[in-house]
């Protein structure tokens, strides 16, 4: 057990929730673990428990721990991260974190385009779009309902394995993608979109809206992911 410092100039509290928080980076205490008790934790550091309630609600609203009513403090699930500062895949940002990425095909189709789509592909009223969507998985736990719309140029993708990488799909063909366009918005979630991300009804969730073109500066295609924010954080360079 590391000892606190009480003569330091930082703050008890402050010392206790680097302790656990460096506790956690270590292995020692795992996701979805349960912390001692507020009395446990306050004869085992010999601080209060007034101090070690601070600690704990630094440690929630950071997101490291969860409270459950009743029952105690808990290790949070690690959510996934991206940095916004660049074009980057599901598949490959899990890798970056980690993590195993998955799919389960939810549909894939050629549809009538709106007026977005004509917009957005720059393609004519006529034409018909691929519309893909996906549930995406890190380490088979839901993250992300993912539905990507390309023009018919794009045709070869109804003939692959949609629950793999679709950019390195997309690489294979020799398309490299150039730069993108991101509106980010906050949605309440869909009966439909609570059981398939496993949120409550009417839960908050992330809302990204991409225009993806290749290094031409032709469009590749729109994605909108719905993100379920208990799971995911992003960072955005600016």
């Amino acid at each position: 057990m590391e000892k606190l410092k009480k003569g330091s100039s930082v703050p008890l509290y402050k010392q206790l929730f680097e302790v656990i928080e460096q506790q956690i980076s270590d292995g020692e205490l795992k996701e979805g673990q349960q912390l001692m008790t507020e009395a446990e934790l306050s004869a085992e550091y010999g601080v209060s428990r007034i101090t070690v309630r601070k600690a704990l609600e630094l440690l929630v609203e950071d997101g490291i721990l969860v409270k459950r009513q009743g029952v105690g403090a808990f290790v949070a699930e690690r959510k996934m991260h991206r940095r916004v500062e660049g074009i980057m895949g599901f598949t490959q940002n899990c890798a970056a974190e980690g993590k195993k990425a998955g799919a389960v095909l939810l549909a894939a189709e050629l549809a009538e385009p709106t007026v977005k789509d004509i917009e957005n592909l720059q393609i004519k009223s006529n034409e018909k779009v691929i519309r893909i969507v996906r549930l995406r998985l890190s380490d088979d736990v839901p993250v992300i309902l993912e539905e990507v719309r390309f023009s018919q140029k794009y045709a070869f993708l109804m003939g692959q394995d949609l629950t793999t990488s679709i950019y390195q799909m997309l690489a294979d063909q020799g398309i490299s993608l150039g730069h993108s366009t991101m509106e980010i918005e906050i949605c309440y979630a869909s009966e439909e979109e609570s059981r398939l991300l496993e949120v409550k009804e009417r839960e908050a969730l992330l809302v990204t809206k991409s225009m993806v073109y290749s290094q031409q500066g032709e469009p590749v295609h729109y994605c909108k992911n719905t993100i379920n924010l208990s799971r995911y954080k992003m960072t955005v360079i600016i």
